[in-house]
């Protein structure tokens, strides 16, 4: 008896102490959220800490207009609760939308997120923004939506284009969650493996005993692809019987044990990632077509997305769509997304977003920088001209009043004819790599997007090889001039604020939000 005790003790030291259940009264949903509390079999939901709502409602907005039934409901996770439910009443009265905010400092109450906010005060974890504990939210939405049979998550900078409903009947074959596979990325890419089998497998006797973390064979393999977490379907019941939210605070609670060492990237990524790795179902890339608003790209997403324009045009279109400007070897540009007019969720999760850009100045993107033409020389040069047709209009946004921008002002002198110049030179003769040289120019962004061409979409229409349009515009078909301008005025400190922050080849399309 002595020596089972002892063993049972060794055993109990071994094995995690087991965390608190999960559970959320109807009492805490009735002090902390507000709106339509009607629960329907599909919920639309969304977290943000941002103060800026208007990215919310216009998800909100595109929902509501491909939802044949409207038999459809919202459920946003934010700081600003009374601020949005006035705007959802203002703007979307007939949506039904629940608001609940007091959701980060629960989630602080559980161990491992608590744990992991005392990185903040450390130099382990550069970006502390991925910290947050709105990045953990969506693990959290089975359990905050228990009488949802089915959560759809979407990142606030995405939008619906088609009838999401149609997710309720979903056959999922038993998978807890279903997303967008991305195979330019494997997973092994953010995880340091050493340290996950260490912390993973216990050994009795020197063999390998039980697993930890429960993970399957396939968060271990190297060809074990990504998928993207801005879009991801969750089959509530199924989640809870796993019981994988547990294995994602386990996973971070190992990755604060190991002094922020165990991922390679990321924070709130890698634990969902190695979570779900072969245990969801994968959707067609119709749900998220993303990188829309990315300037560049990385060769494997080159190719895929140069893949999915011939299968579509065939090859005497790819150029016309996909057409890289310049010969790089390992960025790319991007002319147009091929799968845009498939989409049935644009995820617009590049550097450029759409609420960046004023309704005219989205419109107007599609004529920025697209008559580019490069030649190369034995100099190894690469040389260009770019036109721009139209520039972004600049706007104070407490007055309303028209301001002359600097586009405007560098166009109208006397020696320039409103083309931007480009010099590229390559660094070395095996042509691995390229650094631009700007010969004449009026600001970095305009110069990049000369190079980079205008982020484009293909359009649903007639489906022709010409029928592509801003991307940005597509966003702005959901916000109305009303609303958008309603919260230009509200958010002036904030859009300063985030002009501050703002890359500097990007500022130049902040212009029309900034205070003069």
């Amino acid at each position: 008896r002595t020596a089972g005790a002892a063993t049972m003790r060794i055993l109990l030291a071994l094995v995690p102490c087991a965390l608190g259940e999960i559970a959320l009264s109807n009492e805490w949903r009735r002090q902390h959220c507000v709106g339509d509390m009607r629960t329907r079999s599909l919920v639309v939901a969304t977290a943000t800490d941002s103060p800026n709502l208007l990215p919310i409602l216009a998800v909100i907005n595109s929902t509501l207009t491909h939802a044949v039934d409207g038999d459809v409901s919202h459920v946003v996770i934010t700081r600003h609760v009374r601020r949005l439910h006035a705007a959802v009443a203002k703007f979307t009265p007939t949506a039904q939308v629940t608001i609940c905010g007091g959701f980060s400092d629960l989630l602080t109450q559980r161990p491992p997120l608590d744990k992991l906010q005392r990185l903040a005060d450390t130099q382990r974890v550069r970006r502390k923004e991925l910290l947050s504990p709105f990045n953990f939210a969506a693990f959290y939405l089975p359990y905050v939506l228990r009488e949802a049979s089915r959560v759809l998550y979407l990142d606030t900078d995405a939008v619906v284009e088609a009838d999401v409903t149609m997710l309720r009947s979903l056959d999922m074959g038993g998978a807890p969650a279903a997303a967008v596979e991305d195979c330019t990325q494997k997973v092994h890419k953010y995880v340091n493996y050493e340290l996950l089998e260490e912390k993973d497998h216990h050994k009795l006797g020197g063999e390998k005993h039980w697993s930890r973390f429960g993970l399957s064979d396939a968060a271990y393999s190297n060809e074990t692809c990504v998928f993207n977490r801005g879009v991801v379907l969750f089959d509530s019941a199924r989640w809870r019987e796993l019981r994988l939210t547990e294995t994602i605070e386990d996973l971070v609670d190992a990755f604060v044990s190991t002094r922020a060492k165990l991922w390679r990237g990321g924070i709130s990524q890698p634990p969902f990632l190695l979570t779900l790795a072969g245990r969801y179902l994968k959707l067609g890339v119709e749900w998220n077509v993303r990188g829309l608003g990315r300037l560049e790209l990385g060769r494997a997403e080159w190719m895929l997305l140069a893949q999915g324009a011939q299968e579509r045009y065939g090859t005497p279109g790819l150029d016309a769509h996909t057409a890289p400007a310049g010969p790089f070897r390992h960025t790319f540009n991007p002319y147009v997304s091929p799968f845009a007019a498939h989409a049935k969720i644009l995820h617009f999760n590049g550097d450029v977003k759409p609420w960046m850009l004023s309704k005219q100045d989205a419109e107007n993107w599609r004529r920025l920088g697209i008559e580019v033409s490069t030649t190369e020389d034995t100099t190894r040069h690469i040389t260009g001209v770019c036109k721009l047709a139209a520039c972004p209009t600049a706007v104070n946004v407490t007055t309303g009043r028209r301001l002359r921008s600097k586009c405007e002002t560098w166009t109208s002198s006397e020696d320039v004819d409103g083309r931007v110049r480009y010099d590229q030179q390559r660094r070395s003769l095996s042509g691995e790599r390229w650094t631009a040289k700007t010969l004449k120019t009026f600001g970095a962004y305009y110069g990049h997007a000369c190079v980079a061409r205008a982020p484009l979409c293909t359009c649903r229409s007639d489906m022709s090889d010409d029928c592509v349009t801003s991307c940005a515009a597509l966003w702005h078909r959901y916000v109305s001039e009303e609303l958008s301008q309603s919260f230009a005025a509200s958010d002036v400190a904030w859009a300063n604020d985030s002009i501050a922050s703002t890359p500097h080849h990007l500022r130049a399309l902040s212009d029309s939000r900034r205070l003069t």
